[in-house]
């Protein structure tokens, strides 16, 4: 399946809603957000269901939906949506810390005990003033693991009133949990090989999958190909030492140049025959799939997690 900074995650908002024509107007079941059928369309963010068609705001709303889709229609009652009501917690910052370039860790603690599996993603709200387009909401996976006793966010601070918002934020202040953890981008034992392949920010789900394998005890067994912009890499000499420590765990860096099937060929002679997982800039991955299933990968064997809001030029 399908799925999804930072499992960074952008959806539409009701700020936008009064720019959308009211005949292109739809609404995401899954976040109850504004959506522009035209624009929804055009990126493939729908499902047709008992000859309706629902529109979803984003590749991560339609991974929740597909992954459970009773949850968000409602046929007893009639309705064509049925939005999801949000468990919500507080998140307290405890630290944040700068990793490298203009990539942060966001510390917190939460009121209530939470679990996650290494490699889910959590939807928090940062209310601000005269927020832009992006929102006050944000999908994120968590890049901790659960052993490590907080909620981690790794992300790039870039100029959106979002990020700015959450970088202002000091020790103590709170922002809202508005989704629990969710998602199926996890580490899965497989009698074939694990091929990890991470676009800059997208490295944060194989981050804690890999970290928590390592501290339970548990073999490592994967390659990691981790491509970048620059050399300006997150969690490079944890990468580097968890290849020294365990020498079942390979990584590969490809620094300066965007993937190709045909470099991830070159890099993973037998990928075809691996349980491929791939998570960066949206247009990265779905280029990426698309060319190793052309190229003969399963598509039972590929697996997506999406970043939007990211390119080349800033991933």
């Amino acid at each position: 399946m399908h799925n999804h900074d930072e499992h960074e995650h952008h959806h539409h908002h009701d700020s936008e809603a009064a720019d959308i024509p009211v005949d292109r107007m739809a609404v995401c079941p899954v976040t109850g957000d504004a959506i522009d059928t035209a624009e929804a369309e055009k990126l493939g963010h729908f499902r047709d269901v008992d000859g309706k068609r629902i529109y979803l705001c984003c590749a991560t709303c339609v991974q929740l939906f597909d992954k459970n889709p009773e949850q968000y229609t409602d046929h007893h009652l009639g309705h064509e949506h049925h939005h999801h009501i949000p468990t919500t917690a507080t998140l307290r910052l405890k630290e944040k810390e700068h990793l490298t370039d203009n990539i942060w860790a966001f510390r917190f603690t939460a009121d209530q005990p939470l679990s996650w599996t290494p490699g889910q993603f959590i939807r928090i709200e940062i209310p601000h003033d005269n927020p832009d387009e992006e929102g006050t909401k944000r999908w994120f996976t968590i890049s901790s693991t659960p052993h490590d006793g907080f909620i981690q966010v790794t992300t790039r601070v870039t100029s959106t009133t979002f990020k700015q918002a959450l970088a202002a934020l000091a020790v103590g202040d709170e922002v809202q949990l508005i989704e629990q953890p969710d998602g199926d981008f996890v580490w899965q034992e497989s009698d074939k090989p694990l091929v990890f392949i991470a676009g800059g920010i997208g490295i944060t789900p194989f981050y804690s999958m890999l970290k928590a394998r390592g501290h339970s005890g548990q073999p490592v067994s994967a390659t990691l190909i981790y491509n970048g912009r620059t050399d300006e890499l997150p969690f490079k000499v944890e990468f580097d030492e968890a290849s020294k420590r365990h020498p079942e765990f390979r990584v590969q860096y490809v620094i300066g140049e965007p993937l190709t099937a045909e470099k991830l060929t070159e890099l993973v002679p037998d990928i075809n025959s691996s349980q491929v997982f791939i998570s960066g800039p949206e247009p990265m991955v779905e280029i990426l799939g698309k060319q190793l299933e052309d190229n003969g990968l399963s598509s039972d064997s590929l697996h997506q997690d999406f970043f939007p809001h990211y390119s080349e030029a800033n991933y």
